[in-house]
């Protein structure tokens, strides 16, 4: 197996960021199914904690392996029915190497996490046009994931954090050290959940935000950051 270098995971931060993807050299890939293909880019919105919905499979794939993933006759666009029917072929029902739908997203179960890291080991990490190159501190590290709900729209969950008792006071330009609890009830979280799911969290909201251009609700979270930041800690 060949070593991997790790490098930070902020290499990639958002759906957007997949663009910077550079691709593999295709005689790596030539012999393998689009199924496995689709599966080790899976593999990588899941160390990236990205939403797995199809459209970031399409188009991650695409930059990953062109020659399999991009359009006929317009290979500079990736074919989001290619990765629609691999996808389906992944399903318990076929290959059972993950689950989820259109609607939810989709994760990988260990089935799916052994041809992963099979591929990982032929082809190596992605890296970006830059240069830089992405990696795993473990293959081990990577376990299946519940996929972020798609049912649930950006719009909703920021209308939800507008009517938190905590975002009252930041309008209020009251918020204080101790409203702890009220961070905890924008969140959803305990004082005994982990600070990665903590993280997680936040970073859904913050996704959000970005994605509908809330530049209001994007300056709340960032001042939640910053009041509270022991919440995001691992101890």
């Amino acid at each position: 197996m060949r070593n991997i270098n790790v490098t930070d995971q902020s290499l990639i931060r958002h759906e957007k960021d997949l663009v910077k993807i550079a691709a593999k050299d295709k005689a790596l890939y030539r012999d393998e199914s689009l199924a496995a293909l689709t599966v080790y880019s899976l593999l990588w919105l899941h160390q990236w904690q990205l939403r797995r919905t199809i459209e970031a499979v399409s188009v991650l794939s695409w930059r990953l392996f062109p020659d399999k993933f991009g359009m006929v006759g317009w290979p500079e666009y990736p074919d989001a029915f290619r990765t629609n029917r691999s996808l389906l072929q992944c399903q318990p029902k076929y290959r059972n190497w993950l689950s989820g739908a259109a609607s939810t997203g989709f994760s990988l179960n260990e089935r799916g996490l052994d041809i992963a890291r099979q591929l990982l080991a032929k082809l190596g990490p992605p890296s970006t046009t830059s240069g830089e190159e992405a990696g795993l501190r473990s293959l081990d590290t990577v376990a299946p994931q519940s996929a972020r709900p798609r049912s649930v729209e950006p719009k909703r969950e920021l209308d939800r954090a507008r009517k938190s008792r905590l975002f009252e006071k930041w309008k209020a330009q009251v918020m204080s050290e101790r409203d702890l609890i009220h961070v905890h009830s924008l969140l959803g979280i305990f004082d005994h959940t982990p600070a990665k799911v903590r993280n997680k969290k936040m970073k859904d909201l913050e996704r959000s935000a970005e994605d509908v251009r809330d530049a209001e609700m994007t300056a709340f979270l960032a001042d939640v950051r910053a009041q509270f930041p022991e919440i995001f800690i691992a101890e």
